[in-house]
């Protein structure tokens, strides 16, 4: 089960593979965790109930990644990022510990996994995969979901907090001097419209993706950040609206090679309500 070097992204037919390797045991293994992160906005039984409890991926646990990230009245910020004791504790009772390669999912374009591969890398976990295509993929690969919830024991899990892959508000008004870092954007066109960070470049994140929801191959991610102007021989930050979408930005960045992309975690919604009108851009 175990690779050399933990990918990006993963297969289905890998993870078949895996799975029907581990139902050959006796026992659970923590060398691999599947994850199922699927979410959507007000979603009225919660995102467990309305999604994982009617079809996941065998031998799946439930994600909560939301949860980890609980929204204050008084910030800005969509999504702030756990506590670093709250993620260990959490991670430690799916059974995660820091030798369990991860490999998340989810059931619509993927943004929520790459922001869970994202938070493990983030606290110290570079072991993690994001199942290229999601569950979209695996179904139509031909492969069966379950509405069976299995359990683990809990397990070790030690945080390595990772600063460098992390900006805020400050340091990003600090780079509009200096210029040191390229700013993505992954938003689409229509949330473009709202605004955007001056200087930002634009790479939308749809456009990472082929039409069944897999990621373009290395080539054309890398055509994709030639075209829009992007040395990844420089520095690199990367951004959206809420911090969701910059993550598919920095994992095909990470494909390409430039490992250490950090998140403007805020994006759009804190600098737009945080910047004077001078510091919001409304041009393409």
């Amino acid at each position: 089960m175990t690779i050399s070097k933990i990918s990006t992204l993963v297969t289905t037919s890998w993870l078949r593979q895996q799975i029907q390797s581990a139902a050959r045991s006796a026992t659970i293994s923590n060398k691999l965790r599947v994850i199922d992160t699927s979410w959507m906005p007000n979603t009225e039984a919660g995102s467990y109930r309305e999604f994982y409890q009617q079809g996941h991926i065998p031998t799946a646990l439930f994600f909560d990644w939301a949860k980890l990230s609980p929204v204050t009245k008084d910030s800005a910020i969509g999504f702030p990022i756990p506590d670093p004791n709250v993620f260990q504790d959490y991670v430690e009772d799916l059974g995660i510990s820091n030798h369990t390669h991860v490999v998340a999912y989810d059931r619509f374009n993927s943004r929520t996994s790459f922001r869970t591969w994202y938070y493990f890398r983030l606290f110290g976990h570079n072991q993690v995969s994001v199942l290229d295509g999601g569950l979209r993929k695996w179904v139509s690969d031909g492969n069966h979901v379950t509405t069976e919830e299995i359990h683990v024991e809990p397990e070790e899990f030690d945080v390595k907090f990772q600063p460098h892959l992390l900006r805020d508000y400050e340091s990003m008004v600090k780079n509009m001097e200096t210029e040191a870092e390229q700013v993505l954007d992954a938003t689409g066109a229509k949330g473009h419209r709202k605004g955007h960070i001056p200087g930002a470049i634009s790479i939308p994140y749809d456009t990472l993706f082929n039409e069944d929801g897999t990621m373009r191959s290395a080539q054309e991610l890398k055509k994709l950040f030639d075209d829009a102007g992007v040395s990844l021989d420089r520095e690199v930050t990367s951004s959206c609206l809420l911090g969701l979408t910059a993550c598919g930005l920095i994992a095909a960045a990470h494909i390409l090679g430039k490992e250490n992309v950090p998140l403007y975690n805020g994006s759009f919604a804190e600098w737009s309500a945080l910047s004077s009108p001078d510091m919001i851009s409304t041009t393409e």
